[in-house]
């Protein structure tokens, strides 16, 4: 394929001109719009109008100027197809071979300065994505250009094929152009959806590639971070080793726990589970209560805090071997001391934090689509539903342990009193597993649970458990309720002398 005429319309002016001066050297004739013809015509290279073409301006403030049947059928027409090339003649039309465009920034600002929608859809390009699938569809004939970092590959390509186009790198181009475009018209859908609490009827994911992962869950996996079109890392890497799929996804869980406080918290995760929490006058108090928790099982955990970090809790932070710190902010006090342990990643979390309020999920066959659990004012509306009533203390144990509960894997079993998690039964297929798994933890850890909550993600299927935990010191229960043996579990704590609320909301978390 010769391109003997070239239509460049871009927003995006970042090196048009040295494609321009090329094109013009290999004396392809050059068709622009008014803002690309400036900045052409500024830098001495002859353009056609494209009015010259249409025969008219541009119109409705330049909502109308390349949506013309002359400028689409020299796009279309099929170069292999006389009753095509007839039609381009009689339409007094011109063939165009190469087509170079870009859009409006509708990410950049529409979405990225979060625009109303009187201005948004001014950003919404609909010229230039029309031309480039024009160009895209009929690639056989005509090559597409979109993206400005691509011009110097053109370019070389164009030499080395002597300027005869091969029909593979036409199709690459086809390729990305209509990638492109579907990121592009994604991005609009979602701004229009962005404000809808309903689940969807089409889930556009509109993602870019930010980062490669060293890999996956495993070392025989690849991964990547994508982040959506417009949005930037909400967080900031200091220092240390690149983040691994597993640090995301156990820096959320540190995230979500931490800022569900609004004392000094800290939480440590591993596998994406609390190993350890506490609440303090600051993060250093926090930090040490939370490592009590299991003094085993945070070697190599992530440790999230809600408040600053200063010198004096680095200093504990580097004592161990920890995978990362993530924090609002850190004190330059306590980066110069973090710094001796230059493979611990150290991340200011901004305030939007990492998670989106949905969440997809993939499994075989397709995707499942779910709100975030974020539900609010459970804890407002308590039920007591035993003789005992929990005390001042005790509520706020309950608060704190019902917290943690929901960010623990299911079947799962918290143990807290008002200021520090004391045990933990993750993951387990019965309950009662669980509970028994959390007793250990704390015998293990020398804590003692006495006057201390149980926090249970779900109901308790048996009366079972209540006795477990009462034996070991437990004081109060908190759970969503909903068993047909709930009259069996509240008859057994009542025996027991044990208070017991319902939430009447599960938390499962798989």
């Amino acid at each position: 394929m010769k391109i003997k005429r070239a239509l460049l319309s871009v927003w995006n002016k970042s090196n048009i001109v040295d494609l321009g001066r090329f094109l013009s050297e290999q004396n392809i004739e050059l068709v622009s719009t008014g803002g690309t013809r400036k900045v052409l015509e500024d830098a001495g290279i002859g353009v056609t109008g494209i009015g010259d073409i249409t025969g008219g301006g541009s119109v409705m403030d330049g909502r109308v100027k390349t949506l013309h049947p002359k400028i689409f059928g020299g796009i279309l027409a099929d170069r292999g197809n006389s009753s095509h090339l007839k039609d381009l003649s009689d339409l007094g039309g011109l063939e165009i071979d190469l087509v170079v465009v870009n859009f409006y920034p509708f990410v950049q600002e529409a979405v990225g300065k979060k625009l109303d929608f009187s201005k948004a859809i001014e950003y919404i390009d609909i010229g230039g994505p029309s031309m480039v699938r024009a160009a895209a569809k009929n690639f056989h004939s005509v090559l597409p250009l979109c993206n400005p970092e691509k011009y110097a590959e053109f370019i070389a390509e164009y030499e080395k094929s002597d300027g005869n186009i091969p029909l593979e790198f036409r199709k690459k181009s086809a390729s990305a152009v209509f990638a492109m475009t579907a990121s592009y018209e994604s991005a609009i859908s979602n701004y229009f959806t962005k404000d809808d609490d309903s689940l969807p009827e089409i889930v556009n994911l509109n993602l870019s590639k930010s980062a490669i992962l060293r890999y996956g869950e495993n070392p025989h996996q690849d991964a990547a971070f994508y982040l959506p079109d417009g949005e930037t890392e909400t967080w900031h890497q200091h220092q240390g080793k690149t983040l691994s799929y597993n640090n995301y996804a156990d820096m959320e869980s540190a995230f979500n726990i931490s800022q569900e406080f609004s004392d000094s918290a800290c939480a440590i995760i591993k596998h994406a589970n609390p190993c350890g929490f506490g609440l303090g006058k600051n993060a250093k108090e926090a930090y040490l209560r939370a490592v009590t928790t299991d003094p085993v099982s945070y070697f190599g955990g992530i440790v999230g805090f809600n408040c600053e970090v200063d010198k004096e809790t680095a200093e504990e932070l580097v004592q161990p071997f920890l995978e990362c710190i993530i924090a609002p902010i850190f004190s330059d006090e306590a980066l110069e001391v973090l710094k001796k342990k230059k493979n611990l990643r150290v991340i200011s979390v901004g305030e939007k934090g990492l998670a989106d309020k949905y969440s997809i999920k993939s499994v075989a066959g397709g995707y499942l689509y779910q709100q975030k659990d974020f539900q609010q004012g459970e804890l407002e509306n308590l039920k007591i539903v035993t003789e005992k009533k929990p005390g001042e203390l005790e509520i706020q144990a309950i608060q704190l342990g019902w917290k943690l509960v929901r960010n623990v894997k299911s079947n799962a079993i918290v143990f807290a009193n008002s200021n520090q998690l004391l045990g933990v039964g993750a993951g387990q297929m019965s309950r009662i597993d669980s509970v028994k798994i959390a007793v250990q933890k704390v015998a293990e850890a020398g804590l003692n649970l006495q006057g201390a909550i149980m926090a249970s993600d779900a109901f308790f299927p048996f009366s079972d458990s209540i006795e477990i935990a009462a034996e070991a010191g437990i004081s109060v229960i908190i759970q969503p309720g909903g068993s047909i043996k709930d009259e069996d579990v509240i008859k057994k704590a009542n025996e027991l002398g044990v208070a017991m609320v319902f939430t009447k909301i599960r938390h499962f978390l798989h």
